[in-house]
């Protein structure tokens, strides 16, 4: 959801886990457990106020996903100004200083709305990209084989490339320590943002790249992987994402989107951040929508 809108310079959400209901039938209706604790559905268009009507009517408890539940959209008032934790360059890995720009753009526009931003980084950042990168692995390696048939060429060549360095789970001991530490990441980040509901993070550390190059060479698996760094505590953890774009890049015209990544539930909160940068920084997408 996050990737395809940064990508093409237009707003989406990634709800939180439950939120939207997900009854897929890919590889199989009983879904692994990568899926079932994160994989979710969510709407993408060219306007934050689009995001925002697509999930009020996608979202609800639903019987064919077993844990999707009805929550109320509205979550409680906070006392005084929202506060946002602002990551121009998260760990991990390289941040391209433009796309590290338009991230402390976007904190002046929430400044501007209100907002109190200070710089602040997660706890367990770096433990949060590698235990989603394990459990991604571990699990599809178990059903690759039924995943085969239905990938491409490239799509193959860049799962592999991706898993390359990432060693599989050797047991049910393994997998029980990871869930875990998925745990003790979650309950870290929960007690970060008691405090700061809402971290504003590029979507991508660096601009959009040229089509197939994730799929080309490791080097470009590589740098993929490192590169969508800011996408994944989300996933891990559950939490809602929203991505909106917030300026493109004046020598090549190529989209940068933001990223604001809110307490589980807190969708509101996310999207009302998103559309304060949206009104403040315009929408400056690579096409004419209208031609």
């Amino acid at each position: 959801l996050r990737i395809p809108a940064t990508a093409c310079g237009i707003a989406s959400i990634r709800p939180s886990a439950g939120r939207v209901p997900d009854a897929g039938f890919v590889p199989a209706e009983d879904r692994l457990l990568a899926v079932q604790l994160m994989n979710v559905q969510g709407p993408m268009a060219r306007r934050v106020a689009d995001v925002r009507l697509g999930l009020l009517v996608l979202m609800g408890a639903h019987p064919r996903d077993p844990w999707s539940i009805d929550a109320p959209f509205e979550g409680p008032g906070l006392a005084g100004p929202v506060r946002v934790a602002v990551l121009p360059e998260p760990p991990g890995g390289g941040t391209d200083p433009k796309v590290a720009a338009v991230v402390r753009r976007a904190a002046h526009a929430l400044t501007d709305a209100g907002y109190v931003v200070e710089e602040a980084c997660p706890p367990r950042y770096d433990d949060a990209i590698g235990c989603w990168r394990r459990l991604i692995v571990g699990d599809f390696g178990s059903v690759l084989n039924l995943l085969s048939p239905m990938m491409g060429t490239d799509a193959l060549a860049f799962l592999n490339n991706f898993n390359e360095g990432i060693p599989p789970l050797a047991d049910t001991a393994s997998w029980s320590q990871l869930m875990a530490e998925r745990d003790g990441i979650a309950r870290a980040w929960s007690t970060f943002m008691a405090d700061r509901p809402l971290l504003l993070s590029p979507t991508w550390t660096q601009l959009p790249f040229e089509h197939g190059f994730d799929s080309a060479t490791p080097a470009g698996a590589a740098a993929t992987k490192e590169m969508m760094r800011p996408v994944v505590p989300a996933n891990l953890l559950g939490l809602p994402s929203a991505c909106v774009p917030a300026g493109r890049d004046e020598a090549t015209g190529l989209p940068i989107g933001v990223l604001i990544t809110g307490q589980r539930l807190r969708e509101d909160l996310c999207l009302e951040a998103a559309e304060a940068i949206e009104a403040r920084l315009g929408v400056a997408t690579p096409i004419d929508p209208v031609r």
